[in-house]
């Protein structure tokens, strides 16, 4: 319980905070939904999903493997931290340079041709992001939660702050001030990271003229699976978004996208926990790994996570009448869509908790099998739906992908590291949220009924962790 306690702790560190900073976030997305045209919403959507997709290709892997070597034993932590941000900084280096030479044609390609300086941009937030990434690995190895959270609330903030004055002040301030472009998220968005970058001098400065060649490999060994699981998990994410834009139609296409953005918004709530929880549980439970417990606790609390995010599916459903004014009004006869992105988020998150079994046991081969097998399946899926079903398609094939996804994860960890998972119980979880969330989203307009579906699925989660089931260490 002491062990658990401090997870907890971290957790509720991370998350309060991230959740806070996030929700100050979210302010944005009235904002953008109201000021931005449905095709300019949607090529701001566009845009971050290569944002997303480039962030994996160049950290390749090396924050969870610094993660990984920084706790081994006899490891010297400073020596693996400087050995993967120069390796991070050759490769950014390497990508800026090869973006300079050849942003007008990627303009073509991706249908901004007449806007090139879109893609300058984007890659100038990917550049710098990247780099921020192991030194915010190594505040959370070192266990700098605070220092953590304050830096990345400040890049929010700061972010948030930028967004307004261009497109809520300065169209008052002057008339003659274009803000119907998307070009000033990207602004605000550049001056915000470079915020994050002078934050994290300390880490900079950190670093070493250390290079450990035979080190730098094992971590590209230990990497290598990750990004290749993780390219095709990315795109997983992001593919639904890419189809829309190129299997409907052009001068309807980025509008599509935009919607289905919009919609897909508002399962931020489920993000937020999964993101905080995993901030958290990847060095603890590596360090519970070398102190040989961290198979018990693992699988114990993937049930209860599975109902903590369950319970707040079914939160926001409940909470649509209210939510839904989030996003502008002219997204509203889409919200259809809500519970299906909602159920295949919390389904995700699962997945990624459970993929914390064969990291631990340095299998992430598993990983490119498992994000392979979705990856397949949303391909699939959103050839066949799109075209017929439109947005309405991509949202089942997402479903339908991370529900196999986590079959997969399932079924390998329990296989090669025999985890013990409470399947009933997890299953229970999965059915009672999708039953009651969708109850509470149809009884939309009726509170008491949607009152009634939160205070189900929270009885039925106390009931199911009781502290007299915790305090017997055999009870599932």
């Amino acid at each position: 319980m002491s062990t658990l306690k401090k997870l907890a702790g971290a957790a509720a560190l991370y998350g309060l905070s991230s959740i806070l900073a996030r929700l100050l976030n979210f302010l944005l997305t009235p904002l953008h939904t109201t000021v931005l045209s449905k095709s300019e919403y949607g090529a701001y959507s566009d845009l971050y999903v290569f944002i997303a997709f480039l962030m994996v290709v160049l950290t390749y892997g090396f924050e969870t493997a610094y993660f990984r070597f920084s706790q081994k034993e006899g490891a010297n932590a400073e020596t693996v931290y400087s050995t993967a941000m120069w390796s991070v900084l050759g490769t950014t280096a390497l990508f800026f340079l090869l973006l300079g030479a050849f942003y007008q044609p990627i303009a073509e390609v991706l249908r901004y041709g007449s806007r090139p300086a879109l893609i300058l941009g984007t890659g100038c937030i990917v550049a710098m992001d990247v780099l921020a990434a192991v030194p915010f690995a190594r505040l959370r190895a070192q266990g700098k939660a605070k220092k953590f959270v304050a830096i990345k609330t400040g890049l929010i903030v700061v972010n948030i702050a930028l967004n307004f004055l261009f497109y809520y002040f300065m169209p008052r301030w002057d008339a003659s001030f274009d803000a119907s472009g998307i070009e000033w998220v990207l602004v605000a968005n550049l001056g915000a990271s470079a915020f994050m970058l002078l934050a994290l001098w300390s880490e900079w400065a950190a670093i070493r003229p250390v290079f450990d060649k035979k080190l730098w490999q094992n971590m590209l060994l230990f990497g290598a699976p990750l990004l290749l699981a993780g390219l095709p998990g990315v795109a997983n994410e992001m593919a639904d978004r890419f189809f829309i834009k190129y299997l409907l139609p052009a001068e309807t296409s980025l509008a599509e996208v935009g919607t289905y953005s919009a919609i897909y918004k508002l399962s931020i709530f489920l993000v937020l926990f999964n993101q905080a929880f995993r901030y958290a549980a990847e060095p603890f439970f590596f360090k519970a790994e070398g102190e040989g417990n961290a198979r018990p606790l693992l699988a114990r609390v993937t049930r209860v996570f599975v109902g903590m995010v369950g319970l707040g599916m079914v939160c926001v459903l409940a909470g649509v009448d209210l939510i839904k004014n989030f996003i502008a009004e002219k997204y509203w006869d889409s919200l259809a869509l809500l519970p299906v992105l909602l159920m295949a988020n919390l389904l995700l998150a699962l997945n990624t908790q459970m993929s914390l079994a064969y990291k631990l046991v340095d299998k992430t081969h598993m990983a490119l099998v498992i994000t392979l097998i979705g990856f397949v399946l949303t391909v699939v899926l959103n050839v066949l739906w799109i075209p017929e079903y439109g947005i309405t398609g991509a949202a089942w094939a997402t479903l339908v992908s991370y529900f196999s996804m986590t079959v997969a994860s399932y079924v390998l960890s329990e296989r090669y590291y025999a985890m013990g998972y409470d399947t009933l119980g997890i299953a229970l979880y999965l059915l009672a949220a999708g039953a009651l969330g969708y109850f509470a989203f149809a009884s939309s307009g009726h509170w008491g009924m949607q009152l009634l579906s939160v205070v189900a699925f929270a009885g039925l989660f106390f009931w199911k962790e009781r502290p007299d089931r915790w305090r017997n260490k055999t009870a599932v």
